[in-house]
């Protein structure tokens, strides 16, 4: 089907046609049919011609066909195609059809100018392929999709599309992916001997509950509010699909319920300490993890390579600190453009960059993360100096956008915070022989973190072969990679913030080592002791090497001749119970080692027991 006269594009002649082929998707529904200036190479060159009676059809190979204004139909539409000149076979059609833009077959008022020649598909190359045609039942909107490199039409039709494939080909269900409809199941089916393809649809009450529950068992960021009435109409409409009743009706109700839950406009915001990835999700499902694996932020299909972000919020807005290496999140603009050349990150707090905006996304369970992408000198009007994150779907690359929702085919500005393990919660130990100190746990971590309210923070000012002392850290927050000691009144748990614009403590000559980031495997020339408790009395007991202290902890670090298995801790004149029971050995009772063999002579610095009581043999 070719185009030879237009009134609308005046270069269109017989000597300069525009070839008609079938678009794979209809565009809007208007638009189902394209125009070149080159006939198409492949199967796509071609349309169907229905004749009933005296009426036509136009239809494309997708399975739509063209109304009378060549918009798409998904039932055969009578056209009057009428002949406009015998001589060179040129005909009506609508007569409303004409080049449109010069690109697609139109919606037009109705005109005359619109010219067309058919010519029939030659049968050497009909000869060439075996033609299935499709039916889909179950769905109006479903395609079927066929992704055997043998087909030689268009890859996807609607019901009443055919598929043109190399003759003799054998077709597998599993060449075949049809539309994914919540609670439908939509077998494939394929009878080579007529040359037919079915997708039926039928409901899937089942899989339904199965979605619905999924979905209800997640109460972190980005989901409805626990208590909220959306959620609580899911968790009813899930108990009823399990109960007696008509599976039409239940399956309505649950479905209308999961469609509210999922639009629910009040979600979990993230929380202070807790940690998250950052993921982009593109409409098709593609997605993309925040990384700095390329030593910028990256966005990448690897999840193992996602950063872990932990959150601190501040007047509504929310930080993100890296907590590999505590680089803070800031909006990732085009090249090099924003702070620090485009990278994605700074390394210290700065509140116009760091503090950023999330806000509900569309998308379920999705946010829109905005902030400052642009420099003064970049763009001088404040309006345009911030933006969200966008990132195009073929290449995980960032592109530009403002602080708007922006959800296309392409590129999205949806982000789903998955909420992850990480150690920057702290739980104490109780003490009893630390006077003064009733809960004690050693801490670090790869960032600055806030002295919780009611905690205390230390770390070792001096240590020699019988005592650790303590000082007080001033100020109100731990700089990055700092081991050091907490002490709560509380055994509650305290989770470790993020800090931003809080005074950073000074810290000297501090004795204790980290393992802030990583588990650390203790070496011998680490000469490290682990706080810990021995038959209640609590100090530094020198690590065996070869064992592994967790991630984000601290240790006592003595590089001394003669060092002792145990070394006490001093708080400002308050010494752990062991100090008081170094002199132990002077009576004449039998000597134990710790597994309670007796023994005849002690080795300078080990941990003995004698008369009940342990002792650090001098």
């Amino acid at each position: 089907m070719r185009l030879i006269g237009s009134k609308f594009n005046e270069n269109v002649s017989s000597s300069a046609p525009m070839y008609v082929y079938s678009l794979a998707q209809a565009t809007s529904d208007k638009h189902i049919f394209g125009t070149s200036a080159e006939e198409q190479s492949d199967l796509s060159a071609y349309v169907y011609i229905d004749k009933s009676g005296n009426s036509y059809a136009i239809r494309n190979m997708n399975g739509k066909y063209g109304d009378k204004k060549a918009q798409s139909s998904d039932t055969r539409v009578d056209l009057s195609i009428s002949v406009k000149s015998s001589d060179d076979k040129t005909f009506l059609v609508g007569p409303y059809w004409d080049d449109y833009k010069k690109g697609n077959i139109g919606k037009f008022d109705k005109d005359d100018k619109g010219a067309f020649q058919f010519s029939k598909m030659e049968d050497d190359v009909l000869k060439q392929y075996d033609v299935y045609s499709v039916t889909i039942t179950g769905y109006d909107a479903a395609t079927l999709t066929c992704n055997n490199s043998a087909n030689g039409g268009l890859k996807t039709v609607y019901n009443g599309g055919s598929f043109f494939v190399k003759a003799d080909t054998k077709l597998e269900e599993s060449n075949f992916s049809a539309t994914e409809v919540k609670g439908y199941d939509n077998p494939v089916s394929i009878d080579a001997k007529a040359k037919t393809i079915k997708v039926t649809y039928t409901l899937n009450l089942t899989g339904l509950v199965d979605e619905a529950k999924e979905a209800i068992s997640h109460t972190s960021a980005g989901y409805p509010l626990e208590g909220s009435t959306s959620r609580t109409n899911l968790q009813n409409a899930i108990n009823a699909a399990n109960g007696t009743g008509d599976v039409q009706t239940k399956f309505t109700k649950l479905n209308e319920a999961l469609d509210a839950y999922k639009n629910d406009k009040v979600v979990k915001m993230p929380e202070d300490g807790k940690v998250y990835l950052l993921t982009n999700v593109q409409i098709d499902g593609t997605c993309y993890h925040f990384s700095y694996s390329t030593g910028r932020l990256a966005a990448v299909k690897d999840k193992a390579k996602a950063a872990k972000f932990v959150c601190r919020v501040v007047n509504d807005k929310y930080v993100f600190v890296n907590a590999d290496d505590g680089k803070y999140l800031v909006v990732a603009a085009t090249g090099n453009s924003g702070t620090n050349g485009g990278k994605g990150y700074i390394t210290e707090y700065n509140a116009q960059w760091a503090n950023l905006t999330l806000s509900k996304n569309s998308m379920f369970s999705c946010f829109d993360i905005g902030g400052r992408r642009y420099t003064d000198a970049q763009k001088p009007n404040p309006a345009d100096q911030f933006g969200n994150f966008i990132i195009d779907k073929k290449d995980g690359k960032f592109n530009g956008i403002g602080m708007t929702e922006y959800n296309k085919a392409d590129h999205t500005t949806a982000f789903r915070l998955e909420e992850v393990t990480y150690p920057n919660t702290v739980t104490f130990n109780a003490v009893s022989d630390v006077e003064g100190v009733s809960h004690l746990a050693t801490f670090s971590a790869p960032f600055a973190t806030v002295i919780p309210t009611g905690v205390k923070a230390y770390y070792v000012s001096t240590a020699d072969n019988s005592q650790a002392t303590m000082k007080a850290v001033e100020g109100e927050a731990i700089p990055a990679k700092t081991g050091v000691l907490l002490t709560s009144e509380s055994a509650d748990a305290v989770t470790m913030v993020p800090a931003t614009d809080e005074t950073l403590a000074t810290i000297e000559n501090n004795k204790l080592g980290n393992s802030a980031g990583a588990a650390k495997t203790i070496a011998a020339d680490d000469h490290a002791y682990i706080l810990s408790a021995v038959d209640g009395q609590t100090a530094f007991y020198k690590g065996k090497v070869g064992t592994t202290l967790g991630m984000n902890k601290a240790y006592l670090t003595l590089n001394e001749a003669g060092a002792p298995e145990a070394i006490s801790m001093n708080f400002g004149g308050n010494v752990t119970g062991i100090n008081q029971i170094v002199n132990a050995e002077q009576n004449n009772a039998p000597v134990y080692d710790l597994t309670g063999r007796r023994v005849v002579r002690t080795v300078k610095g080990g941990l003995y027991i004698k008369g009940g009581n342990k002792f650090i043999a001098r």
